[in-house]
């Protein structure tokens, strides 16, 4: 329902109240509604509640919710949903309250695109809630006139602040793993953000093939991996779970209707399904495009690069680096051989599913910790068909109040599912078009050119087009690490390049990814 607050000569601005679900695993934003407006600077309040459980915040690092806000206007559907800035920059700046809860610190980078919520306090807590936190917007500069009718909406993911520091790359064993040396199998150790010097001979960066995939540098190439490619040295922050499904559609139906064709991982480039296919469930039809899921806690599967790059852009997030998933997923302890990303070597895969529909309460019934080997499933929706038998399992399902970092499959930092569930689109150092990247963050804004609406157009991004105005268009740069559900161990392990600087052209039943953020201070 539509409540009107006021009417000017300037402005009307109309109250959107959502109780909206993010589908970022137990992450809730409600009670959306346009607050008070400041015609003479061109900004709005906005309110809302938030709340998610199992937050944290320790002396080495903390999870937050990452979240940005968007107008559109309610006479144009098909306009789609614009990033609007926050009117101010910092840790608690002018124009925000925090609501009900004196727990949490609203910390909005330099850019102003987005803002995280952070605990503020020290300790693991079951769930933070709060109602009536409020930020303020520029409605001017992303588009919008005084005399527009406008609602709001919010979207959300779990992300997890991964600090500064050294740490080590390559475990001596695995395939194409990173390596001192032709006889020296000790890891890379990242000990800055600064260039790194790639020889031919033993040193602190020595390059083995990943897997003689095209383009990628040669065993025993030198090159250097630039000190603006993201390493993983510099403090970011990284999306917690893989894309699902619910933050997939909520994507799509947000943009604007001529975007929302080239994202439809329904048609005959991605899953060229509605049903079910690989536990797949997303549905897209009409015009415009409106897609739907009946399993948002779903990873989600057959995403291209481009779906995933502009995902990522429109999230004002960015891609993550190789290097920055050995951070992630092993922390700064050094490598075991041959470990995955829980910090060890032991590894069962799932198989048996609890009774009923998997409604986001569903867990694993057998002793398990990852999604591999082409395991089929049985309970759950496997009971329902075939295609529902074999693929990935929802967010998070392996973490549980009672489970350890290796029952629970995290990593070092907290993030979830880096070994196995889905294969993990990166930025390879395998190649030049890839160590080209340097780790821009999105800015929410996707390509508008004719037939090239919807695509990330981020400069330093692997895949731009050679007429820039399209976007990310290809996919060299790119790489696959982490393994799936139809992957055998190996390929799960941490240090596993064999696909590192493999630049995949098509959608696939095994491949997703998610996004991280480079950090800016506070």
């Amino acid at each position: 329902m539509y409540i009107k607050l006021f009417k000017t000569i300037y402005i009307l601005f109309i109250v959107l109240f959502i109780s909206m679900p993010c589908f970022a695993n137990n992450l809730t934003i409600s009670n959306v509604a346009l607050g008070t407006r400041n015609p003479a600077n061109k900004t709005v309040s906005v309110q809302f509640d938030i709340s998610w459980d199992n937050s944290w915040k320790t002396k080495i690092n903390y999870d937050a919710a990452w979240l940005t806000v968007r107008l559109n206007k309610i006479s144009d559907g098909s306009s789609g949903k614009k990033l609007c800035k926050f009117s101010a920059a910092g840790v608690n700046p002018s124009g925000i309250t925090k609501g009900s809860s004196s727990n949490i610190d609203l910390v909005i980078p330099t850019d102003k695109v987005g803002v995280f919520i952070r605990p503020s306090q020290y300790g693991v807590n079951s769930k933070i809630t709060s109602t009536g936190v409020q930020v303020t917007v520029d409605y001017g500069t992303c588009g919008f006139s005084d005399a527009d009718e406008i609602k709001t909406s919010i979207f959300g993911l779990e992300m997890v602040y991964v600090p500064q520091g050294s740490f080590y790359a390559g475990d001596g064993v695995s395939t194409g793993s990173f390596k001192q040396g032709a006889a020296d199998v000790k890891p890379w150790h990242i000990n800055s953000g600064a260039l790194i010097a790639v020889t031919g001979i033993d040193s602190n960066g020595y390059y083995y093939v990943s897997g003689g995939n095209d383009g990628e540098n040669a065993t025993g190439s030198s090159f250097d991996v630039s000190g603006e490619y993201p390493k993983g040295y510099n403090a970011f922050f990284v999306m917690k779970y893989e894309v699902n499904e619910g933050e997939w559609v909520e994507f799509v139906n947000s943009l604007a209707a001529a975007d929302r064709n080239h994202r439809d991982i329904t048609d005959n480039l991605h899953k060229n399904s509605d049903s079910v296919k690989y536990r797949n469930t997303v549905q897209c039809s009409g015009s415009p495009l409106v897609c739907s899921t009946s399993r948002p806690n779903r990873p989600v599967n057959y995403l291209a690069w481009q779906d995933l790059a502009a995902f990522l852009d429109w999230m004002a997030l960015r891609p993550i680096s190789e290097l920055e998933y050995e951070k992630i997923a092993r922390g700064p302890v050094y490598p075991i051989e041959g470990d995955y990303a829980w910090g060890n070597t032991s590894i069962e895969a799932a198989s048996i599913i609890s009774n009923g529909a998997e409604n986001g309460l569903e867990s694993v019934q057998n002793s398990a910790n990852a999604v591999y080997g082409n395991t089929s499933f049985s309970g759950g929706d496997a009971s329902e068909s075939m295609d529902q038998q074999k693929g990935a399992l929802r967010n998070g399902i392996f973490a549980t109040a009672q489970s350890n970092r290796a029952a629970s499959g995290a990593g070092y930092y907290g993030v979830l599912e880096l070994s196995g569930n889905l294969k993990e689109m990166v930025v390879t150092v395998g190649n030049p078009y890839g160590r080209a990247f340097a780790g821009i963050n999105g800015d929410g804004v996707l390509s508008t050119e004719a037939s090239y609406e919807g695509n990330a157009n981020q400069s330093d991004w692997p895949g731009l087009d050679e007429v820039a105005s399209r976007g990310i268009t290809g996919v060299i740069g790119t790489g696959l690490r982490g393994g799936s559900w139809d992957s055998t161990a190996e390929r799960l392990r941490i240090s596993d390049r064999a696909e590192a600087a493999l630049s995949v052209t098509d959608a696939k039943e095994n491949t997703g990814g998610r996004g991280a953020r480079t950090y800016d201070g506070e």
